[in-house]
């Protein structure tokens, strides 16, 4: 099918915050060298004189737009990478505990701060520390109702948030029963309702209906009139895991929300801060001169953005939608490396769209009138510069020279898309989250192959949710009954014959050969981490999010080994995952979904680590 392509000039918004940084203030892309540079360094310990390993220790000057932190060894020392002179806040926390605080003047030499922490007086706190996934950890579940109860919690009222934002709270039966009912038709973007749109014969979540005396009666008892009486946190960060450099960028809203932004999760103590004014990059792409660029649903005048690592400075670009008047909003972003070009889903007319950073210009690439397939909400593209995208019932396809659409079907026609992604091949992939599969779409002839997952055996499910009154309702990423792994998005490996997939509520993520379909899969280690996306680096390493446990997890697919590398912001709500492969060892980015940051992590190189004492 033909299109007209019509491509208009990006309206350009400069974020005026971070104009004033300047080259000169660029953190350093890698640490370790130390011998006549500014550094914090220092040792943490507990009040009784113990050195702790693990804790985060962040770093603050009172005139850039970022935040480093760093995590202590097993001696309890940390220390920084080479940072700019200036005023510096630093604090120190750990779950647990009480924040430790300092300030300092950083000049052209070292300075040395130690920070003790002190233990919390009483659990509450403790409580509002930890993430989504320590929460649900934490939740009763020595009985089959609890245990059913804390599954149908985590498996329909975390798809669109951390869990940590719905159980820092308590609320009676009542009061859970209104939050509940609000929820099945409150959309992920948070439209609020009309006045009775909660009557069951309007659109919601029928899962979340289904579900809803026992999820009601479940947290009314667990998260009502009395608090915890015991908590279960995740370990702290240890040996490789401490050894990485956090580098958050400010990723300010082009509105007004990010001025009343007061907690942003930096201070755990305040909890997980809500996302209204929050909600900023959906998902990143690192470009080949190391711009930053991002995908952006929520923000009335940015269609995307770009972020300089170098400066902290952002530019915002936005396409107007005339229907509107507001901006075109993106849900995912994937850019090609040989052209710099950078590919958007846009979400009002469910098309490709394109911007090019050389001319600042947007090319939009409307579907013909009759070809019914929206673009859906991740894109991705292949080797031969096509483009791929999941959509109700199948995938589409874009083949780059001619601009054609064309849409690939799957057995099941009705089923929900949401992940995509092309292999090495060209061959394009999609999941459908709701009846645990994955399908591939021939990048030659188009022929569509299925992989389906098994159901899962948990002992906490029910006859009733095998049965056909719930799988025929067939959700999508944000709701599943039990025994279901709800693939959600995934990512493929440039230098082997591999996709990865994130099961969403399996708590699992699957490898499939492209070329047998064989899959195998392996648990993540913590229950109700919530693995969202994946991606591959140049070593083979797959790298995932975790959308409640504010982690991000490395698999080492020739040791199966997992190792987790904790966020210093609490509630960060990672939906999406990338790498830059240029440096070595590969960068990782992700967006936070709650708090307008843009994440970088740099690991220390063994060569680095030993530098640390000079």
């Amino acid at each position: 099918m033909d299109l007209e392509v019509t491509v208009l000039k990006a309206k350009f918004l400069w974020v005026s915050l971070v104009v004033v940084l300047i080259a000169a203030a660029m953190p350093r892309a890698q640490s370790g060298t130390m011998n006549g540079a500014a550094v914090i360094r220092g040792t943490i310990k507990s009040a009784d004189g113990s050195p702790m390993e693990g804790v985060a220790v962040s770093a603050r000057s009172s005139n850039q737009s970022w935040t480093t932190s760093v995590f202590s060894d097993r001696q309890g020392q940390y220390y920084f990478p080479a940072l700019d002179a200036g005023e510096y806040r630093v604090w120190a926390q750990a779950v647990g505990f009480e924040a430790a605080k300092a300030t300092l003047t950083l000049g052209s030499g070292r300075v040395d701060q130690n920070l003790s922490l002190t233990p919390n007086k009483d659990i509450a706190q403790t409580w509002m520390q930890m993430s989504g996934t320590e929460m649900l950890q934490s939740l009763p579940d020595k009985t089959l109702e609890d245990l059913r109860g804390k599954r149908l919690v985590a498996n329909n009222c975390t798809g669109c948030h951390t869990a940590g934002w719905v159980l820092q709270n308590r609320f009676d039966e009542q009061g859970w029963g209104k939050i509940v009912d609000l929820m099945a038709v409150y959309g992920s973007h948070g439209r609020i309702p009309a006045y009775g749109e909660a009557d069951d014969t309007k659109q919601g979540s029928r899962l979340i209906r289904a579900y809803r005396d026992e999820i009601v009666t479940y947290l009314g008892r667990v998260r009502g009139a009395t608090e915890v009486t015991s908590v279960k946190p995740l370990p702290r960060p240890t040996g490789e895991a401490t050894q990485v450099v956090v580098t958050e960028y400010d990723f300010p809203r082009t509105d007004n929300h990010h001025a009343s932004l007061i907690a942003d999760g930096s201070d755990w103590s305040l909890g997980t801060t809500s996302r209204w004014a929050g909600r900023a990059a959906h998902d990143v792409w690192v470009a080949p001169d190391g711009i930053v660029w991002s995908a952006d649903d929520q923000v009335p005048l940015r269609t995307t953005a770009s972020l300089n690592p170098r400066t902290g400075e952002v530019k915002n670009y936005y396409l107007k939608d005339e229907l509107t008047g507001l901006s075109f909003n993106t849900h995912s972003i994937h850019g090609n490396s040989k052209t710099g070009q950078v590919w958007l889903g846009s979400i009002p007319d469910r098309n490709f769209l394109m911007f090019d950073p050389k001319t600042e210009q947007f090319t939009r690439f409307p579907k013909p009138a009759d070809f019914k397939a929206p673009v859906g909400g991740v894109v991705w593209v292949d080797v031969n510069g096509n483009l791929w995208a999941t959509s109700n019932g199948g995938a589409v396809k874009m083949d780059i020279k001619t601009k054609r659409y064309s849409f690939h079907e799957s057995a099941i026609d009705d089923a929900h898309g949401y992940g995509a992604a092309a292999d090495r091949k060209g061959n394009g992939w999609a999941t459908q989250p709701g009846v645990d599969r994955v399908i591939k779409i021939d990048g030659q002839t188009g022929k569509v192959s299925e992989v389906e997952f098994r159901a899962l055996d948990r002992m906490e499910v029910t006859a009733l949710d095998r049965s056909e009154a719930i799988t025929k309702l067939r959700a999508g990423q944000n709701s599943a009954p039990p025994q279901q792994n709800t693939p959600r998005r995934m990512s493929s490996d440039p230098s082997n014959d591999l996709v990865w997939v994130s099961m969403y509520t399996g708590n699992a993520i699957a490898k499939i050969d492209i070329n047998t379909l064989e899959k195998k899969e392996y648990k993540l280690p913590n229950d109700f981490t919530m693995p969202y996306s994946n991606i591959t680096d140049k070593n083979g390493n797959v790298w995932i999010n975790g959308m409640s446990s504010d982690r991000i997890i490395k698999f080492d697919p020739k040791t199966e080994k997992f190792t987790e590398y904790k966020t210093p912001t609490l509630g960060a709500e990672i939906r999406h995952i990338t790498v830059d492969d240029s440096t070595d060892p590969p960068t990782v980015w992700v967006p936070y979904g709650r708090s307008n940051k843009i994440v970088r992590f740099q690991f220390r190189t063994a060569a680095q680590q030993q530098t640390r004492l000079r």
